[in-house]
This record gives structure tokens, sequence and C-alpha cells, in this order.
């Protein structure tokens, strides 16, 4: 008994996908409530050999397309007629089948017909009710009149549907079976082990993925006929909840392999370092409105429903220009694995991938610096720097060990290369015809704080304002005699951000008159501000000193782009003051972010009776977005001297794409580029001495002095 009520607290938990609330007895079978007793009869699938079954497929995949069979399918005829056994209850019946593939990892079934009365409630599970899925019902009828249940882990799953007194269950036959032959959605497959012993994945949810962790809600495995791949949430220029997902035509090639398809979202781990997974937010079905067979190989599939606000879904944003990107990132689920990310720092190519396709269909990532993409990956989203959807993943050379030659299907061409609108993204995507040619991301239930976080340029302590950590206050932000008017924190941002509020470590608040203030202001530009988007008041009365304040905006701003935050201020009285705290070197090794104006704006290190590299103390809530780190206007290295790495310090919108180091004799010498989202580092082993470092930038040529002692 006590065994069961735990299990019952699982089930209850796992309830949370449902969007509608519903009772406990709704959410749980009826088979466990009437304490029916386990099947002991099973329908056996046809026993065959795994290994030969497996080989065959590897043989087949002879265009290096990035898809993955994982499962073998029975085709079968299993209905409440002639299979399984009836039980009458005190609500009234239910129908129990157990279907048995042994040695199966796991195992999932597609009905067809699936259409149950109104009341009536199908449940898939494993012996002893885990790994429950359901109820599914009237609610998940369809006009194919077809559905697949979630996967079921072990080598048994046992379908039940219950029906209550009176009622006709309707129209229900189990057309499909499938055995996990390579164990996808468990932690022991081989392929996915290989993957992270050779160390050439990367999770969405360490480093690498900071800057990501809006677009990974677009990205969703995907599970169909055996096989995975995955798909991306797209939005629409509409801005409407219509649920559509762009993947791979290879893999969802014709309205039965979408219909008969299970999404799976937030399928990733909780935190870069755990190895727990969400695998219980999934939906079912959906309709193909749009494919170019084979010719661009990309499928628009619209779900039967918009994904619940409990999954936090985001739409993608786009770009249909045929403009070559400047980097690209893939957002994948490798084997069925656990989201991860890929990135190519470098810019894409042009290109043509086989035959079978249209050609220069494709832009084509030469080379991976961050992970690779794997089988299983196929459909995913190419996204460009500025955070939009270019491409759809077809395949490639790609691997461990040589993440080079992956090839995406162009968004441009999908968008309406044919003339025929089955064959075209643009009426859906576009269904009023506004003709943008790119649009940002958005939520479908919009803003919501889940999606926040806050960001700062400088590292915050547990002791700010204090000017032996580095921080001061004085003329050089507030109140002064040099004549400056308004000061401005920069924020390096290639996308777009929502921004509901501001936080300005104040200094010093005082006011002798209560209307005394300042204007808390918010500027997009490029360089300086140029262009105000924001502007509130706020009364220095309503300030404290020495202290962390939140201004909270009257509506959400939404900035693109390079943007800034700062403050005029506005009173006369000699005694008012006002003053932010701002850091200073050497705590800062970048170069100011800080500006003020005085009649026109300049940045704080143009002030030569300033002479230091500042940050304003102000931070954002960021939504929808991240900034990134600010850089120097030249190149840096620290720390130098060194022992036997450093981090680049490079100049705003500086790609680097390879590097070289010489000895002072000019002999070459061996060193290490290491690329990752948050810096760009160089390693090497190299005796004491000093060397020239030469990067190869999309500048140019770039130089630095360094020193190496191993003494340090």
């Amino acid at each position: 008994m006590i065994r069961k009520q735990i299990v019952l607290y699982l089930l209850i938990f796992i309830s949370i996908l449902h969007v509608n609330a519903q009772t406990t007895e709704e959410l749980i079978p009826a088979g466990f409530s009437e304490h029916l007793p386990e099947l002991t009869s099973f329908v056996d699938m046809e026993a065959f050999d795994t290994a030969v079954f497996l080989d065959s497929i590897a043989k087949s995949n002879q265009l290096n397309l990035k898809s993955s069979r994982f499962a073998k399918i029975f085709t079968m005829n299993l209905s409440p007629q002639n299979a399984g056994e009836w039980t009458n209850t005190s609500k009234g019946k239910i129908w129990r089948v157990a279907i048995r593939s042994k040695d199966a990892y796991s195992i999932y079934i597609t009905c067809n017909p699936f259409l149950l009365n109104e009341g009536v409630r199908a449940f898939v599970y494993a012996p002893a009710f885990s790994s429950l899925k359901g109820p599914f019902s009237s609610v998940n009828n369809n006009r194919f009149n077809r559905l697949s249940f979630p996967v079921v882990s072990g080598d048994v799953i046992i379908v039940e549907l219950d029906v209550p007194e009176g009622v006709d269950y309707g129209r229900f036959a189990i057309s499909k079976v499938y055995h996990d032959c390579s164990n996808e959605f468990g932690k022991s497959n081989a392929m996915r082990a290989k993957a992270e012993s050779d160390n050439c994945t990367e999770n969405i949810n360490c480093g690498n993925g900071t800057y990501w962790q809006t677009e990974k809600r677009t990205v969703c495995k995907i599970v169909s006929d055996g096989q995975l791949s995955t798909g991306t949430l797209i939005g629409n220029a509409s801005g409407t909840k219509d649920a559509y997902i762009l993947t791979a035509n290879h893999t969802m090639f014709d309205s039965t392999h979408v219909a008969e398809a299970v999404y799976y979202f937030n399928y990733e781990t909780e935190t870069c370092s755990s190895d727990v997974i969400n695998d219980s937010q999934y939906m079912t079905g959906g309709s193909s409105v749009a494919a170019t067979e084979p010719l661009l190989d990309f499928t628009l599939i619209k779900l039967n429903d918009t994904p619940p606000l409990s999954f936090r879904p985001f739409y993608a944003g786009w770009d249909k220009r045929n403009v070559t990107p400047g980097g690209g990132i893939c957002i994948h689920h490798p084997w069925g694995a656990e989201k991860q990310i890929a990135i190519e720092y470098h810019p894409l190519q042009a290109a043509s991938f086989s035959s079978a396709y249209d050609l220069l269909a494709f832009w084509k990532v030469q080379h991976w610096e961050v992970g690779t993409t794997q089988p299983g990956s196929s459909g995913a989203p190419l996204f460009n720097p500025e955070h939009r959807l270019v491409g759809t993943l077809t395949g490639g050379e790609s691997e461990c060990g040589n993440a080079v030659n992956d090839y995406f299907s162009k968004f441009a061409l999908a968008w309406n290369k044919y003339s025929d609108s089955r064959k075209q993204l643009k009426p859906w995507l576009d269904p009023d015809n506004t003709g943008v040619e790119y649009m940002d991301g958005y939520d479908p239930y919009g803003f919501t704080t889940n999606s926040c976080d806050t960001a700062w340029n400088f590292q915050r302590t547990e002791k700010l304002g204090l000017s032996t950590n580095g921080f001061s206050w004085g003329y050089l932000s507030g109140h002064n005699s040099a004549g400056f008017t308004q000061f401005a924190e920069k924020f390096i941002s290639t996308s777009s951000i929502q921004i509901p509020g501001v936080f300005i470590n104040v200094a010093r608040a005082y006011h002798s008159q209560s209307l005394s203030n300042i204007v808390v202001k918010v500027w997009e530009g490029n360089a300086v501000p140029v262009s105000e988007k924001y502007a509130k008041t706020v009364f220095i009365r309503n300030l404290q000193s020495d202290a962390l304040n939140y201004i909270g905006f009257d509506s959400i701003v939404k900035v693109s782009g390079n943007f800034f935050i700062g403050y005029e201020i506005n009173y006369t009285a000699p005694p008012d003051t006002f003053a932010v705290y701002h850091t200073q070197k050497p705590l800062t090794d970048e170069s100011s972010s800080m500006y003020v104006f005085d009649g026109a704006w300049q940045n704080i290190n143009s002030i030569s009776s300033a002479g230091l590299s500042a940050s304003l103390g102000i931070g954002i809530t960021e939504c929808y977005g991240k900034i990134q780190k600010v850089s120097g206007t030249h190149l840096q290295v620290y720390p130098n001297p060194c022992t036997n790495q450093f981090t680049l310090n490079l100049p705003q919108g500086t790609s680097v794409y390879g590097c070289q180091c010489f000895d002072l004799s000019g002999r070459k010498m061996n060193v290490t580029l290491l690329y990752s989202e948050d810096t760009k580092s160089v390693e090497f082993n190299l005796p004491d001495g000093a060397y020239i470092l030469k990067l190869i930038t999309n500048t140019g040529f770039m130089y630095t002095k360094f020193m190496v002692s191993a003494g340090l």
C-alpha cells in the first residue's frame, strides 16, 4: 500500500503538464484507483537481431543525413475487439492490454484509428504504473484519426482505456508498436556516451549557452516513425499564437509522419552539471502545411494546439534575406539527447549538398568551434548572430573529432522560391502580407518575468559602493562643475531585449526641494546614445543613498542592438546632490562603458581630466535576450605576463578566425585558440620569454606582445 501511495504522489507531480485544472482522480488510470491486479498475459512482438537491424540503418544513410532511427516498427491491429481484457468497475469498465517486445529499452505506440467519445480516457504505462503518460481523450481527436503516445521505459507497455458507464469508447486500435533498440531515452545510450567521453557535446545550460537561453525554448525533440529529429517553434509576422514547427522534410516528409509525431519540449538537463532530464512536457499530432520535397528539405508543421503556458514556449524570429550569416548557432538534440548547442564563429558559405536538392540551397558550416551536430539533429535551427533563424539542418560530415561541413537548408529559399503556396513559408509566416524581411522572436503568451535575469557590465560584489573595492563617485557620475548634464552606461547586444526596469547603485541622493529630480532614460545607438526610447522622471526624495535602487518602467521597453541606460540631472538648487557609484581601474580590464554629455556625448576615457576606464553602477532586468560583455577599443590580453593561457579582450564587433604566434626571432610557435560564448582564450606550452601574437580577424590582422613566465 505504501508503494502505491508513493506512486500516486509521483503521478500527481507528473500531471503538471496538463493545462486545465484536473482532479487527482482524473489524472490517474482507473486500473490504479480500482487496485486491479497486474496483467500476466502479453501480446509478444516477434524477436529480431538488434545488431543486424542497427547495422542496416547505418548502411542506408548514404547522404550523411542527420536523422536517427532508433526503433524497429511492428505493424499491428490490436483493439478492444480482438485483444486485451475488459474489467467492470464501480464507474464503468476498463480495457487493458499488455504488449511486450523482449529487450526493448523503451516502447511507444501509434493508434489508428484514434477517435474517442467524450468521457473516455486513454493511458500508457509500464508495469506497476511507472512511466505513466496520459490521460488522452476526445480533446486529442484530430482530422487524421490517429495519434502516437509518448515513450514508456522498459520492454513492456500497458495500454488502458477507461470507459464511463453507458458510454461507447468510440474507435481505437493500436496500429504500430515501436521497439527502442538503442536506448535513445536512456543515459546509457552508447553513441551518446561516446560523444560525452569525446567531449564533443556542449550542454545548452553550460557556459556556451549563456546568450541562447531564450532561443533554446523554441527547440523541441521530435519522435516519429521510430526515428528522432529536431524542430523549432517559429513565429509569424502577425504575432499570433498559431503554433508552427519548422523541421527537415527528409524526416517529416508526409502527413502521416507529422500526424503520428510526438513533440517533446524542454527536454534538457536542469543545470549544466545535472543529469536530471524533464520528459513530461510533450504534445502529440499536427498537420503539414508547407513543404518542398525534397528540393529544399523543409517541412512546416502546424500543431493541433498551442503549447501550454507551463511549457514556457517561445517562437523563434527569422530572417528571410538571402544574406550570408556572419556565423551560425545550432540548438539541437543529437542522438535524441538533452538539448545541446554548436557554434560557428566564422561566416557561412552558400553551398550545394547533393544532387537530390536544389543548387546553392544550403548554408554550409565549415567547422564548428564549439560542439558538433550528430544523427538526431536533423531539422535543427541555424540562428545567425542576430538570434534569427536562417536555416534548418539537413546533413553533413560533422561528428565527434571531425566537426566539419554541415549543411542547413536556406530559410530564404523556403520563403517563396516556388510559386505553389503549399511549397512556401510566406503564406503562413506572413499571413497579413506585411512584407517584413526579418523579425525577432516572441512569447505567444506575452511578456513574462520567468524569462528575465539581471545583468551588469562589471562583476558585482556584496560591498557595492565602497571605494576600497574599486568604486567611487563624484563629478564623474552626478552633480558636477564640469558641465556634464547626462550620464549613460553602454550595453552591447546583437539581438532584441525587453527591459522592465533598471538598478541604479546610488552613492548620494540629497534634496532640498521636494520636486528635485533626475530623468532616467533609455537610448538606442551604436557608438553613442542617439535615439531616446524611454524617459521617466524620478524624484530624488524617493531615492536612497549608498544603496541599490530599482526603477521600474511604466511599460516594457524593447531595444534592438546596442543601447544605453542613464539619467539626466534635472535640479538647480546648489545643496542638491546626486551621484552614482562607478567602477574604475584596476577593477576592470575592459575599456569604459560610461558616457557623459556636455553638449555632445563622449566616452569617459576621452576626457583628459578623467584618465580612467569606468562602468556606471547601472544594471538592467533583461528579458528575452542577453547583453554581451563590454570589449576594449584595441586588442588586449590578460593576464600578461602569463604561464600557459591568456584571455583576449577584443574591440567590439571583432570576429577571430585564427591565430599565430612567433618568438622574437620570427620562429612560429604552437598555440591553440579556444572559442566560447563568454571569452576567447589562447593556450600554449611555451618557454619563458616574449612572444608576438597575430590574430586573423574580420577586420584584418591584429598584433600584440605577451610575456610567458613559469614563475608566476
